[in-house]
């Protein structure tokens, strides 16, 4: 990779080429990417709601690193490293669950507080110069933003409200914090996170590889959206008779997000959250993807649904159309996205050209391509 390739990607959209063969491709990208922006910077871990509990957790890998966001007892979430100080062992093996008021591990059953702490260490009675606090878990840095648990493996980032921007008030308007999952569903998708992301950015696919959504909100409604921070986004707007995206027509069975204004009902929002978070904002629900990479044309996808909770709470609650209509969708997506990712392996391929409603997709890859750029320079210094 060359920086002839990148500076042709960040040139204006009418004269950007899109990211080189190399970013998709390349088992040494990844690596950089996994190192250099991932492990370096804020990602997206988990919705707000998966660790409001005291002992909940999720546990993440990115590159050979395990972590795990626990619920405090103080009712803030904390990251460690997902490691026993004692032999290395990892601590929890499920994606997500629950622990009561330890962390234990079940190797030789050191246990650790939820602040992270040592609170038992088997055998080490006379074990000279063997002091807890010493051997407390290894902490990350976290925040929790806009509904969205936050962790920045480096410890260096920028503050975190500078990496949300002015995305934080569309999240704060659709109370995406205050919401709880009524559904996930995981996918191992044969395509690059890069491509998957791209594929996100745009809806011109849409008319044939998305007839259903296209059937609710046409594939040229809705505007960009714009604004400080490393996300990028936009607007479409629901057709007549569709008032959110569902099966059965769309057709609204739930009530709306309460703090949502009736010039919002007709919207839906769809923001990329630079690396690894897609967030889609519906009239009565917010859908959230986050990108795990585990080779350079494999990526693991975890699709959660959100609703209020007083809306989860009645009787006829049941989000199984939003579901259905999404895992359809999806599964859509990862078809093309996966024939892109074959495509792009070919000796016949070489990057192509934006179309002019590819903004979105140029903004993220402007992105990407401007962290290639800065790594370059690091290793010419």
């Amino acid at each position: 990779m060359s920086g002839t390739d990148l500076e042709a990607t960040l040139q204006p959209l009418e004269r950007a080429t899109m990211l080189p063969k190399a970013a998709f491709l390349e088992a040494a990208v990844l690596d950089w990417e996994l190192e250099n922006v991932f492990a370096a910077g804020w990602i997206v871990a988990a919705h707000a709601s998966a660790v409001a509990a005291p002992g909940a957790y999720v546990a993440r890998e990115l590159g050979g690193r395990s972590f795990v966001v626990v619920g405090g007892e103080d009712g803030t979430p904390r990251a460690f490293h997902n490691v026993c100080r004692h032999r290395g062992a990892r601590l929890v093996e499920d994606a997500e669950g629950k622990v009561r008021r330890r962390i234990q591990c079940p190797y030789h059953a050191w246990s650790y507080d939820l602040d992270g702490n040592l609170r038992a260490a088997p055998h080490m009675e006379g074990v000279e110069n063997f002091d807890t606090d010493c051997y407390g878990l290894v902490p990350i840095r976290t925040a929790m933003l806009g509904g969205l648990v936050l962790v920045d493996l480096s410890g260096e980032a920028d503050p975190p409200a500078d990496h949300l921007g002015e995305l934080l008030p569309h999240l704060d308007h659709y109370s995406v914090g205050a919401l709880a999952r009524a559904g996930i569903v995981e996918y191992d998708v044969r395509a690059n996170w890069k491509g998957i992301a791209e594929n996100y950015n745009e809806c011109l696919h849409c008319p044939g590889v998305h007839p259903e959504l296209n059937a609710l909100s046409d594939y040229m409604s809705g505007e960009g959206l714009y604004g400080a921070g490393a996300w990028c986004g936009g607007s479409m707007v629901l057709n007549d008779g569709a008032e959110t995206m569902g099966k059965e027509g769309g057709h609204l069975d739930r009530p709306p997000i309460a703090s949502l204004g009736e010039g919002d009902l007709r919207n839906i929002l769809y923001f990329a959250l630079f690396p690894n978070a897609l967030i889609s904002l519906h009239p009565d629900y917010a859908m959230l993807h986050t990108l795990w990479p585990r080779e350079p044309g494999r990526t693991e996808v975890i699709c959660e649904f959100f609703f209020e909770p007083a809306t989860m709470a009645r009787p006829d609650f049941d989000p199984s159309d939003a579901i259905a209509f999404w895992d359809q969708t999806n599964r859509q997506d990862w078809h093309v996205c996966e024939l892109a990712q074959l495509g792009v392996a070919s000796p016949g391929y070489s990057p192509g050209r934006y179309s002019a409603e590819e903004e979105d997709v140029h903004a993220f890859d402007a992105m990407v391509a401007a962290r290639y750029a800065e790594g370059l320079r690091e290793v010419v210094a």
